[in-house]
């Protein structure tokens, strides 16, 4: 597949923060990009899983209607076999992808990702903003930590999801789940 704009972003050259502020500022942004784009991988997901269900249940039904209606009605038509055969068959590969490509559960988890990339940065912003409960001892190496254990633990996000994502943040407006 050729990088499209919708697929590539030119990135701004990397300076590393000079002081506290500046790393804070920066762990809040990225906390809050990743939060974002893992709640609209999830959204993405979830949208997927609903279609291949209803796909799913409206195949699974036609055939056994077809089924119970040939069982009372008069010989039917081979051509009319073939196709409730044909209606048959997508219905088991409908189903077969919808277990194979797990989209529920796979939806669910960039859900719990987002809300603790949420977690993580909430307590960002508070310490940022100087709440003293916020700071511990060590509240700049806890938060790392935290942050790095995300990144492991989180499923990835694809590249034009966090783009897209990191656009509209950049653009300034607001996600429907920032808060």
């Amino acid at each position: 597949m050729q990088p499209t704009s919708e697929t590539t972003t030119a990135l701004p050259a990397y300076t590393p923060p000079g002081d506290e502020s500046e790393l804070l500022l920066k762990w809040i942004r990225r906390a809050r990009e990743s939060q974002m784009s893992h709640y609209d991988m999830a959204d993405l997901l979830s949208a997927r899983a609903r279609r291949l269900g209803w796909l799913v249940t409206v195949l699974s039904a036609f055939v056994g209607t077809a089924v119970f209606a040939s069982l009372s009605a008069p010989p039917i038509s081979i051509e009319m076999r073939i196709f409730v055969g044909l209606v048959s068959v997508a219905a088991a590969i409908s189903a077969a992808l919808q277990t194979f490509l797990r989209y529920a559960e796979r939806a669910e988890k960039h859900r719990a990702a987002g809300a603790r990339y949420g977690s993580v940065r909430r307590r960002l912003e508070a310490v940022f903003a100087g709440d003293p409960d916020a700071r511990d001892g060590h509240y700049l190496s806890s938060i790392r930590i935290e942050l790095d254990r995300l990144a492991e633990d989180s499923p990835n996000v694809p590249p034009w999801i966090f783009y897209r994502t990191q656009r509209a943040l950049a653009g300034g407006r607001s996600h429907k789940r920032d808060a």
